[in-house]
């Protein structure tokens, strides 16, 4: 039941992001076009690989602590203060390569310089950033899901009243000016939120720490360096393999259908987040291990065929709804790309046991692997299928990351079943 309220809390708040998102995507359609939304989606994922740098697995780490030791915050505190003490190095050192390196990305991103500013505005946000994501972990750990799903309901309505305006006033620089400060304010918006909890005091958060705690957060910190140096540039090379092997138009109609994917997905990998993951983190049993599984299977796997199905059966209606006839080549994408989220939703279940679980160096591997093999597959299938071959690429990078994350799951099943039957 829990399971099930939250993913109804997540699905509230998820359709929140999706009307915004989708408006949001709407009014960059009609002010932008699709070398606008490309572009977007470029700053998007270097902010996403900036986040992901600073702090991102590192409020994954904030949030397995937070639940193992919610009725003690003078333990707590120790992981807590590990992680502003590792992601304030983070953020110096990212702020630093990033400014001094500023045109050179934007000539990269946006193919010329002009847009350097926008990457020096990003950066200089990234210690809000780092709040939010971190500030988000203990809501998330101790349970506080009213002020959890508050927080991400004023981020979202935060993020599309900038944008709008924005790109209403400035066109694509408003639009990239809003992707930059956003997720700032939304750390400032945290910071009022929690300002009366009893978390909420520097002592807790700054102070000596422990060379075993700073080294539980580190691999923490460790992964989130991975994520950020994979994921984002992956999708970031692949945006660049269509641009140069198509257009850029043909990039932004992509962009168009992994937005769309991102968005009704992120319900489903929101209660996975705030329900799921601790509830892995905190199994010892085999029992337990698998009534978390069943239950998470019960409400995920019929909630993701649902969406896929609709999503892709509606294609032409949400394509015409939500961006502009300009974009009906996307259409195309959608049979291998809807298949293909159903995979990745569905590997959640059994991969979030790599993090919970401590499988740090088999999840760097994996993200290292996949993130390689989804761009390396949109180079070859372009040439062979056409446009469709990058969705066809994304289906079959998941499928095979299910069938692994499936294989890790079981052998530690396994390895707890010998532990427990003959004490190895």
């Amino acid at each position: 039941m829990n399971f099930a309220k939250i993913t109804l809390l997540s699905g509230m708040l998820t359709l929140l992001r999706l009307l915004c998102g989708f408006f949001i995507s709407k009014v960059i359609a009609i002010y932008t076009g699709p070398s606008g939304m490309a572009n977007l989606g470029q700053l998007q994922n270097l902010i996403t690989f900036i986040n992901g740098f600073v702090s991102s697995q590192v409020s994954q780490g904030i949030n397995r602590y937070s639940s193992e030791y919610k009725q003690n915050y003078d333990e707590a505190k120790y992981y807590w203060r590990a992680a502003v003490k590792l992601s304030s190095i983070a953020c110096f050192f990212i702020i630093f390569i990033g400014v001094s390196f500023s045109p050179l990305i934007s000539n990269y991103l946006f193919n010329n310089e002009v847009y350097f500013w926008i990457i020096i505005t990003a950066l200089s946000v990234v210690p809000l950033n780092v709040i939010n994501n971190i500030f988000l972990g203990v809501l998330n750990g101790l349970g506080d899901h009213n002020k959890f799903f508050l927080a991400n309901a004023c981020t979202i309505l935060s993020s599309v009243i900038s944008m709008v305006l924005l790109v209403y006033y400035f066109g694509l620089v408003g639009a990239l000016i809003s992707a930059a400060i956003n997720n700032a304010i939304s750390g400032l918006l945290l910071i009022i939120i929690v300002r009366k909890c009893e978390w909420f005091k520097l002592t807790y958060w700054f102070g000596a720490v422990s060379s075993k705690h700073t080294k539980e957060m580190r691999n923490y910190f460790l992964m989130g360096v991975i994520g950020a140096v994979t994921g984002p540039i992956s999708l970031i090379c692949v945006r660049s393999i269509i641009s140069s092997s198509l257009s850029q138009e043909y990039a932004g109609y992509w962009q168009a259908v992994f937005k769309i994917s991102e968005a009704y997905l992120a319900v489903l990998t929101t209660a996975l987040t705030v329900y799921y993951f601790p509830k892995t983190a905190a199994a010892k049993t085999i029992d337990e291990y698998l009534s978390t599984l069943k239950i998470g299977g019960m409400v995920v796997v019929p909630c993701a065929i649902i969406f896929s199905c609709i999503i892709f059966f509606g294609k032409d209606i949400i394509i015409h709804i939500l961006f502009s006839q300009e974009f009906i080549q996307a259409r195309t994408l959608f049979l291998y790309q809807n298949v293909g989220d159903f995979f990745r939703i569905s590997s959640w279940l059994f991969a979030t046991i790599l993090l919970a679980k401590g499988y740090f160096k088999i999840n760097a591997i994996l993200e290292i692997i996949f993130s390689l093999l989804f761009p390396l597959l949109t180079k070859l299938f372009i040439p062979e299928f056409g446009f469709p071959g990058v969705s066809l690429a994304y289906l079959v990078t998941y499928f095979l990351y299910f069938l692994v994350a499936i294989a890790i799951y079981t052998l530690h099943l396994n390895k707890l079943r010998a532990v427990n039957e003959f004490g190895l």
